[in-house]
Formats: C-alpha cells, structure tokens, sequence
C-alpha cells in the first residue's frame, strides 16, 4: 500500500522596525531631496494589496492525497464468488477416454480439495489429493486464485507432485469462471482450459480441456461434494 503525505509549507516571518513619529516642528534634513512633484494627468499611485511583503514565497496549497490504486484493496468480485468454493470437498474424478493416450481408457478416481481465503481476501488457496488408481499414480498439487484488478479477471496459478505446473487467468460470469492456461503437462508444453462452476452451497463442478493441436479436448472432469 502507498501513504501519500500532504506537503507542508511553512512562512518567514518579518520583524518590523519603526522610530516613532517625528514632529512636525523639528527642522528636516538639509541633505534630504525634496519630493519630485506629480505631472499633471498622472494616474494616484495604488495603494498595496494586502498580502506576504515582499520577497516572501507564499505557501503552497495543500495537496489532497492520491487515490489508492483499484489492487491496494481486496477484489469484493473475487470475494463473493469464491465464498461458494471455500471449505473442504470429496470428488468423483472422471478421465475422458484417450486422455493420456490413443485408446486409454481411464477408471474413475476419488479426489478430496480444499479451499480457503488467503492473504486477508487477495488470493484463495486450494489443495487437491487425487487418490491412485490402477493405471495411475496418487498425485497431489496445490493451486492459488486471486484477481487483476487492471484486467478484471481472477488470476490461476498451480502446480502437482508430477512436474505439471500452469498459470492463467479469465473472467468471472455469474457462478463460474473458465481460466485461459498455458504451462506444463508432465513437463510437456500446453495450452489448456480450466472451468470452475458453483452449483449451489454444497456442490460445484470442475473441468480440464486441453490443446494439442486439435481443438479443446474434455481430460478430466470433477463433481464436488461437500
């Protein structure tokens, strides 16, 4: 966060010296000229303006502090619609066929995630588990959402226990939010897809597309409990 101080000005302040009053009886200075008589038609000289004398610098106004950048404070956006994710979820993980592979066809799994609020509302915090099936090993990975306040979108960052590690962003529409990833896939280049949708307060729905040169193809799909 940025504090921004008004400036602060300060004035000289003058001594004035005065001799008294001289009477009018007393003799004037010989050497003193005597005052050069007005022209006739000139303009009465105008007395001074009131103000600082001069040679004094007058102070400055006071400037109004900036306004806070849009980021200096938590996205209320992001707040309301990442309290439907927050708390702790069983789900039922669902691989498209073909997904790692020409033909693969991939049991269901069990999946369990968390989510919570981080960073007092800047970012969410989620932890997923993803129990190991007969042809795939136990996997484990850690995600952060959080929001850009120039774009208006909310932020993914996240990364696993097999080398994949991604990182988009996209906006938020109602109840849902489609991410627009790039990153790596078990190490290999990719663009992908990530879709989270709030289905009411005790369930939501997840999914995964990738791009491998042939469109979006559906990977894995979760349905979340609480």
């Amino acid at each position: 966060m940025t504090t921004t101080g008004a400036f602060r000005s300060s004035l000289f302040a003058l001594a004035m010296f005065s001799n008294g009053s001289i009477a009018m009886a007393e003799a004037s200075d010989p050497f003193e000229q005597a005052p050069t008589p007005a022209k006739s038609g000139a303009q009465p000289a105008m007395p001074a303006k009131a103000g600082a004398p001069s040679g004094v610098a007058l102070a400055k106004p006071a400037v109004a502090p900036a306004a806070p950048p849009e980021q200096s404070l938590p996205s209320m956006e992001l707040e309301a619609f990442m309290k439907g994710f927050e708390g702790s979820w069983k789900c039922d993980t669902k691989f498209a066929p073909g997904s790692v592979g020409p033909g693969s066809q991939l049991p269901r799994a069990r999946t369990e995630m968390s989510i919570k609020k981080e960073f007092g509302g800047f970012s969410w915090h989620g932890e997923f588990k993803l129990a190991k099936t007969t042809t795939t090993a136990a996997t484990s990975g850690v995600f952060q959402i959080g929001y850009a306040a120039g774009t208006r979108q909310a932020t993914f960052l996240s990364y696993d226990s097999v080398g994949s590690a991604m990182m988009g962003a996209g906006p938020i529409s109602g109840n849902s939010v489609t991410f627009a990833e790039e990153g790596f896939l078990k190490g290999v280049k990719v663009r992908v897809r990530e879709t989270l949708v709030a289905k009411g307060p005790r369930k939501l729905y997840h999914k995964v597309e990738i791009e491998q040169g042939k469109g979006y193809q559906v990977m894995a799909e979760d349905t979340c409990l609480k």
